[in-house]
Formats: structure tokens, C-alpha cells, sequence
């Protein structure tokens, strides 16, 4: 009666696995994420263009951000995520602000990108990106428009 007990479980739980339904795949087409650029630029600069929290509570976003020659931004950091800046159109100067370490100028990391340091500066542009960690402060100045780019918040 056990076997059985046990088998009818164990065959109802592999049925309803087999059944349960892929994770669903979210897209934005180019004028959904153009027409978020727009909507950050009549805006604050910045507009949520997705954000979804996982399984432990942490929430995971894309930010559609949009900036002028007037708009440079100011000096900020973020906390508790980690930001994959994408650019997307126009340029800007990056800056890390702060005391420049020892080692200057751009250190190549083991997946092929440059470390940036404290009290440094780099041109960012189209189809750059920029892997920015917690607590790390950061600003854009020297702005050619359009500067448009996504920031990819993950925890």
C-alpha cells in the first residue's frame, strides 16, 4: 500500500513538472524602448522601462535614460546593485571621482574589458558598456547628444 501510495505521488509530481510552463520571455521592440527614451527625456532623464523582483525579493530593472548637453549628471552611486550601463547613442565623459590609484590608466581584465579607476575618466560611446559595482561613484559630463543609454540593475 506504501509502494503504491508512493508511486501514485511520485507519478502525479513528474506529470505536473512536465506540464508546468516554460518562464515567459519578455521583449521591446526598438519603438518601445525609443518611445522610453522619449519619455525619460520629457522627464527626469530616466524611465523604467522593465523591473521584475526575483524569487529572494530583489528586484532586477531596465532603465531607459536620456540626457541633454545641460543635463550632466551628478555625482551618485548606487548601493545595493550593480548597473550594466549600455550606451546607446551619443557620447559622454565618464568619470570615477576620487583619488587616482597608483596603477593609471586602463587595466585589462581576464573577460577582455578595462578596469576603471578612482579619479579617472574615459569617452563612453555608442555600443560601449560599462559594468558599474555598488558603492562605486560615478557621473557623466561633456555630453554629445543624443546620450541615450539602458542601465541594467541587477542585484
Amino acid at each position: 500500500m506504501v509502494v503504491l501510495a508512493f508511486g501514485a505521488g511520485w507519478l502525479a509530481k513528474t506529470s505536473a513538472q512536465q506540464k508546468a510552463p516554460a518562464p515567459l520571455i519578455t521583449y521591446f521592440s526598438h519603438d518601445k524602448v525609443d518611445a522610453s527614451f522619449a519619455q525619460a527625456l520629457g522627464s527626469t532623464g530616466s524611465r523604467d522601462l522593465f523591473a521584475r523582483k526575483d524569487r529572494q525579493g530583489q528586484t532586477w530593472a531596465i532603465h531607459s535614460n536620456s540626457r541633454g548637453k545641460s543635463d550632466e549628471g551628478k555625482l551618485h552611486s548606487h548601493e545595493d546593485w550593480t548597473g550594466v550601463v549600455v550606451i546607446m547613442s551619443g557620447a559622454a565623459t565618464f568619470i570615477t571621482p576620487g583619488t587616482a590609484s597608483t596603477v593609471r590608466g586602463p587595466r585589462d581584465t581576464s573577460e577582455g574589458g578595462s578596469l576603471i579607476g578612482a579619479g579617472e575618466s574615459h569617452r563612453v560611446g555608442k555600443g560601449d558598456v560599462v559594468i558599474i559595482p555598488p558603492n562605486a561613484p560615478h557621473m557623466y559630463k561633456n555630453i554629445e547628444e543624443p546620450f541615450r543609454y539602458l542601465v541594467i540593475q541587477t542585484p
